[in-house]
């Protein structure tokens, strides 16, 4: 079906007027839907149409509609939406705009395509503030998971909306932030940013969720930030550590995610706690660090065998032969199922760190002459050493304030234990088998540091034929990661709009010199055209 508008909408006293002309030569015939929807629509604003089954073109006068029947009439909005010449599907608004790829760039794109009613949203954050009308939508940068917009209101107030991209998990996430952003403000005095309207649901005039909040004051801190005073810095970092304190000092009593009463069906009440608040579903895959331990891998394992697909031999990203064979990923994460339940503390004293690990003597080392430093080197070595003096005072400030995260978060073997679990349910992806192996081996190597079990108890071993395989394959990923770092290109492809051309240049010439330098040409071409680089460029269409 195609549709345009014949002229574009326009407001009079208040109501709308403008055409759509729809050609129905291109409508499926044999569905009775599409004409159902014709029918109803002709129905419901009493207009004379031509006969449906006409393959001229005809159009819909929308004259005398209030704006908000335009706005909430579903086939009035997909076709406005989702057919209007004025407003493609491309369209910046709806698209993802803060960065390009390198590879597979279509594939991540349509994964973040979002399309709303635009001028729905503009009212409804009008007034939720109780403007008038917004007269400037500005989009900003956005992230992994929401689109961003600042909204300029005839006062001259800005809100901010912002709007999740279509892999996040629905109507939850939404209900579960505003109710914790009003709990932290409302209840606990933290200064986040004020809610002005939300909705957690699709079916109503805007039609994605969405949440409009107050734009926060101030300067972004990470521009601040470099040029900040030391004493300013630390009054920052103790000011964080006062906060994640007092968030802390919370007894919910529950596992759960916070929400509105009214939003969670069988919520439960927390004691203490104001009543409009209860604790409902999770929105964090984790339930318990065991229970979360153990299932991650689980789920790996149950992907794996149902719908992974090794990449192409000549694939470039083909890390090595053992992360595309199903089975090494099965065979290593049933070692680490056997592991992880002797990383898992049975009681709250057993996160703290043994006194026989606490104590160490003093180590000297010759330091390295500073004269060969370079001005550049110094000032980056200058900044890294504040900042591990800055991570320390944050660590350091719970000893005061609460002892039991203090101990968490200075555990040396912290890390490694994060690291093992969060790994094991990614290990299809990329390089992720390599560095879950990486781990399991520093398990293996740090086991009675990690459990305060003799290193006999380990219930898995590795040959010398698997670790010495490790290595190698370690050595390979050394040589990956060093090639791409210097050639300033991140792993996933992903670079800042304003690299995109140079980064473009820089993959033209890799390209031309792999085939140049390959015996098998053909082979080289092949490897690069699953690489989906032709994706980015029409230029490089031409070398492969």
């Amino acid at each position: 079906m195609n549709a345009r508008i014949l002229s574009n909408p326009s407001l009079e006293g208040d109501t709308y007027q403008c055409s759509i002309i729809i050609d129905s030569s291109s409508l499926d015939h044999g569905t009775s839907d599409n004409f159902e929807s014709f029918e109803n629509f002709e129905k419901r604003y009493k207009r004379d149409t031509p006969p449906i089954s006409s393959h001229a073109p005809f159009h819909f006068p929308l004259k005398n509609l209030q704006p908000r029947q335009v706005h909430q009439h579903r086939f009035v909005w997909f076709l406005l939406i989702f057919f209007n010449s004025d407003q493609p599907r491309d369209d910046p608004l709806f698209s993802y705009t803060s960065g390009r790829w390198l590879w597979d760039e279509a594939a991540q794109l349509r994964k973040r395509y979002q399309p709303f009613n635009v001028e729905e949203l503009k009212e409804t954050a009008a007034r939720s503030v109780n403007a008038k009308f917004c007269v400037k939508l500005t989009k900003l940068p956005e992230g992994s998971y929401n689109k961003a917009f600042l909204l300029t209101m005839d006062n001259e107030l800005q809100v901010i909306a912002k709007i999740p991209n279509p892999y996040i998990p629905q109507k939850f996430i939404t209900a579960s932030e505003v109710a914790t952003l009003d709990f932290l403000r409302n209840e606990l005095g933290v200064p986040v940013p004020r809610v002005f309207a939300w909705s957690s649901k699709k079916d109503q005039p805007v039609g994605v969720e969405y949440i409009i909040m107050e734009k926060a004051p101030g300067n972004e801190l990470s521009k601040s930030w470099p040029t900040m005073e030391v004493s300013d810095k630390v009054d920052i970092v103790s000011q964080l550590a006062n906060i994640q304190a007092k968030i802390a000092a919370v007894h919910f009593g529950y596992h759960g995610s916070l929400f509105y009463s009214e939003d969670s069906e069988g919520g439960i009440s927390i004691p203490g706690i104001a009543d409009r608040f209860c604790i409902g579903p999770s929105c964090d895959i984790r339930s318990s660090a065991g229970a979360y331990a153990i299932d991650i891998a689980r789920r790996e394992k149950e992907w794996i065998t149902r719908f992974a697909n090794a990449r192409h031999p000549a694939d470039p990203l083909r890390q090595s032969d053992s992360q595309e064979s199903p089975d090494c990923h099965i065979k290593l994460l049933d070692k680490y199922l056997k592991v992880v339940p002797h990383l898992m503390p049975s009681h709250p004293g057993q996160n703290r760190i043994p006194k026989f690990l606490k104590t160490h003597g003093p180590l000297l080392f010759d330091l390295p002459p500073a004269t060969r430093l370079t001005p550049q080197e110094k000032e980056e070595n200058l900044r890294r050493y504040q900042l591990t003096q800055l991570q320390r005072l944050y660590i350091s400030k719970f000893r005061e304030i609460d002892n039991d995260i203090f101990s968490a978060l200075s555990c040396p073997q912290a890390l490694t234990r994060q690291q093992l679990i969060d790994f094991s349910g990614y290990t299809w992806d990329d390089d992720g088998l390599f560095l879950f192996q990486e781990m399991m081996l520093r398990t293996f190597r740090e086991w009675t540091e990690l459990t305060g079990q003799p290193q006999p108890s380990v219930p898995v071993t590795f040959t010398a034929d698997e670790i010495a395989s490790h290595v190698a394959e370690g050595k390979s990923w050394e040589d990956r990661s060093d090639l791409f770092r210097a050639l300033g290109i991140p792993i996933d492809g992903w670079v800042h709009l304003e690299d995109f051309e140079a980064k473009v240049e820089t993959m033209r010439n890799l390209v031309s010199s792999v085939i140049d330098s390959a015996d098998d040409k053909d082979g080289a071409r092949e490897a690069l055209r699953a690489w989906k680089l032709s994706d980015l460029s029409g230029n490089l269409m031409d070398i492969i």
